[in-house]
């Protein structure tokens, strides 16, 4: 898209920066990876329009010509000959960077309120491995952080946790995830932080998951794994659970789709599993032996 002509009315409207992580973890990286951090991003390529005073997202562009030349036209952003952007930046910056090259526990504590989230995100790294449990006694309020990346690795310590408190926060997350760049990245691993934290509640937040039938969907089998792994924390909630899997088989894919129809099955295995199910799989998966799993 960037060499299209028709952009040429713009090339001098936005200042052009192009970041490129090679995942190295080398200092160029890190400072890729900090850019990432402040726009939460976790998944690539991703264009879009940031405010040089508030160093936030201010509109995504999409990835046609059109598309850009009209976010452009819309964003405003104040005209300022003030500093203090790039200032403020620039110190956040050398905090993030001492707290990769020194991650001492004291300091951290401290920095994982700060106001400039990529220090955040770096000091949450640094008390996540050297006291989880400082992140888990703030999980609700954690949770609450607007930044995917940030987002992860609280569910992630919560997942090695396994504390019960945090549920009904992680439930948030499942029902609504957003504001996210990746919303269904924060479900899947708000999801399986419920496979430890959850309580039989939670079940019911993870069913319409289970039961979309979207077999090519990494939250499908999760939201079904983590159903079993429930089950099997609470034995009272066991059939209640067993019933919600029942409408968890997918409808088989088209006839001739042989990608689908692999990805379908193992989803209906995946669930026959799960539901603890003694029946041997059938050797044909079709409608009628569907409906006979899902009823057995």
């Amino acid at each position: 898209m960037l060499p299209n002509p028709a952009l040429k009315e713009v090339y001098d409207k936005v200042v052009w920066v192009y970041v490129y992580r090679d995942f190295s973890k080398n200092e160029a990286d890190r400072q890729a990876e900090r850019i990432s951090l402040r726009f939460g991003v976790t998944s690539w390529p991703q264009l879009f329009l940031a405010d040089p005073q508030t160093m936030k997202l201010a509109q995504h562009t999409g990835r046609k010509v059109d598309g850009f030349l009209d976010a452009v036209k819309r964003v405003k952003v104040a005209r300022t000959r003030s500093l203090a952007a790039y200032e403020r930046t620039r110190a956040a910056e050398e905090r993030a960077v001492e707290l990769e090259s020194r991650p001492k526990l004291n300091v951290a504590k401290k920095l994982l309120d700060d106001e400039d989230i990529v220090v955040r995100v770096r000091a949450l790294a640094v008390v996540a491995a050297k006291s989880p449990k400082t992140i888990v006694k703030r999980a609700e309020e954690l949770l609450a952080v607007p930044n995917d990346p940030f987002r992860y690795e609280v569910c992630r310590v919560l997942e090695d946790a396994g504390d019960s408190k945090a549920a009904r926060a992680l439930e948030g997350l499942v029902l609504r995830p957003e504001p996210s760049l990746n919303p269904n990245v924060v479900r899947i691993r708000a999801v399986q932080a419920l496979a430890t934290c959850g309580d039989a509640e939670s079940a019911v937040v993870i069913a319409p998951h289970a039961q979309s039938g979207a077999y090519f969907k990494a939250l499908t089998g999760i939201s079904v794994d983590t159903l079993a792994a429930l089950a099997k924390r609470f034995p009272k909630s066991r059939k209640k659970i067993a019933k919600m899997l029942a409408q968890a088989y997918p409808p088989p894919a088209e006839a001739g789709d042989e990608r689908a129809t692999r990805a379908c099955i193992a989803l209906a295995k995946r669930v026959h599993k799960a539901r603890g199910d003694k029946r041997p799989f059938p050797k044909v998966y079709d409608e009628k032996s569907r409906r006979k799993l899902a009823g057995g």
